[in-house]
């Protein structure tokens, strides 16, 4: 059931938010373009977040074009991945992790140990780099203790050789057996801390990024650290893996929500462990329940989910057909209620990022384009009409809220000016909303769209 806005222009009464530019402090000013694809991690009081910013520069790479034939050189984006954690005074301090060539960007990972230490899980370029495709093609972490960032760990360089959970054995082999190899991995990642402090990271192995094959018949990776060296686990290979999201059970298993876009197995996907364990373990009939599939729908980036302290899984996405944003739930992991509209208002919910309140209820931030019927596919928006939005559940009803900076507040934006709340990162602290997102600002010289990287805070 969901409720009309409030008050104009869509605010709960009562409700603000303090906003504050993230990025201009980086040592370099080499994440103040950020906001892509952000991701979100709270321990205690702190709060961080990770994501991706565009640069002017290029890497030079040698590849294979998708159609074959000689290797050419090929100028690729470099993207910076970026940092940011609250400090005292309640300001955030930001820095620059890497610099990475994406032909397009494919997300970042972030999670905080039980002290705090944050690791973030990214696409990287590998050695030696993906002959076939330009571009980033291995997954790599880097933990951070203090303020400064340890040296690049890299995860997976060649998905090849990895154990096979048991319900994709068969699967496997009517693929002509390419899964679990290939030197294109590491895409989507997204990473968690199991109750005793070891990193799970799910990531997609696209084999060698070159035919149509690949894709379609792409892998899901679970990445499972023990003793300071990660195992690899493929959990599902039916095509999926794109805007994967990892999270723990009540009883410390992992489960990863993700999208499949190829054929009849098209849909969003849930993957779950069932007996946890060593990866052998976890590779034995029964290890991982068979894919349960979430959703048939077609959806845009990105997936909002988690699993709440009573074992609620929540799920939350954007269907491209319908150009609204989609809820679904489930008790088991396994059997999923039908997907409901909870913002009906013109084309909504791009970007999902699915939180719980400390009730346990669900919450979603996400990006509203137009408030009338617009076309999703093209992102025709309305500066004015569009915003950050988040919409909280109270049993069965879906409050519906905007965010905006204080009225006056110094160094805020005017919402009506620019195109604010891409890529929402959403999380509770202390009781209260916090979210990370991107505005993008028109520059009228360049004619381009300029980004930048914004956290709002209810207050």
């Amino acid at each position: 059931m969901t409720t009309p806005d409030a008050a104009p222009p869509g605010a709960d009464a009562g409700t603000t938010f303090a906003v504050q530019q993230l990025g201009g402090d980086a040592p370099d000013g080499g994440c103040a373009s950020a906001g892509m694809q952000s991701a979100i991690a709270v321990s205690g009081s702190k709060v961080a977040f990770a994501s991706l910013a565009t640069t002017p520069s290029t890497m030079t790479q040698t590849c294979v074009a998708m159609t074959g034939g000689t290797p050419q050189a090929s100028p690729v984006p470099l993207w910076n991945v970026c940092y940011a954690e609250s400090s005292s005074g309640g300001m955030y301090t930001t820095q620059l992790v890497t610099s990475q060539p994406y032909l397009e960007p494919t997300g970042v990972g972030l999670a905080l140990d039980s002290k705090g230490n944050p690791t973030v899980a990214y696409t990287g370029e590998g050695t030696p780099p993906a002959a076939e495709s330009c571009g980033s093609n291995a997954l790599f972490t880097s933990t951070a203790q203090g303020s400064t960032f340890g040296t690049a760990v890299p995860v997976s360089q060649a998905a090849m050789g990895n154990p096979i959970v048991a319900s994709g054995v068969a699967t496997c082999a009517s693929e002509q057996n390419i899964c679990s190899s290939g030197d294109t991995t590491g895409l989507w990642p997204s990473i968690a801390f199991d109750p005793n402090d070891n990193a799970v990271i799910a990531f997609r192995d696209v084999h060698y990024g070159f035919a149509t094959d690949d894709e379609n018949e792409s892998d899901v990776v679970l990445a499972e650290q023990s003793g300071g060296s990660y195992q690899l686990l493929t959990v599902d290979v039916g095509g999926g893996g794109r805007y994967n999201r990892v999270a723990f059970t009540p009883a410390g298993l992992p489960a990863v929500l993700q999208f499949n876009e190829h054929g009849l197995t098209s849909g969003v996907w849930m993957d779950r462990d069932t007996v946890g364990g060593s990866v052998a373990a976890q590779a034995a009939d029964g290890g991982w329940a068979p894919p349960a599939q979430v959703s048939a729908d077609q959806i845009q980036p990105q997936l909002g989910f988690g699993i709440s302290s009573q074992g609620l899984y929540a799920a939350a996405y954007f269907d491209s057909v319908k150009s609204q944003l989609l809820y679904t739930q489930s008790m088991d992991g396994m059997t999923w209620s039908t997907p409901a509209a909870v913002d009906t208002n013109g084309a909504t919910g791009f970007y999902p990022s699915l939180a719980f309140d400390p009730t346990g209820e669900p919450a979603i931030a996400y990006y509203r384009c137009s408030a009338q019927p617009a076309d999703a596919t093209s992102m025709n928006c309305n500066a004015p009409a569009d915003g950050l939005y988040v919409a909280r559940r109270v049993g069965t009803t879906w409050s519906i809220q905007v965010v905006r900076p204080v009225a006056g507040q110094s160094g805020a934006y005017d919402p009506d000016q620019v195109t604010d709340g891409l890529y929402p990162a959403l999380a509770f602290v202390n009781g209260k909303i916090v979210v990370a997102y991107q505005v993008r600002s028109l520059d009228a010289v360049s004619m381009t769209n300029v980004p930048s990287w914004w956290v709002a805070e209810e207050q």
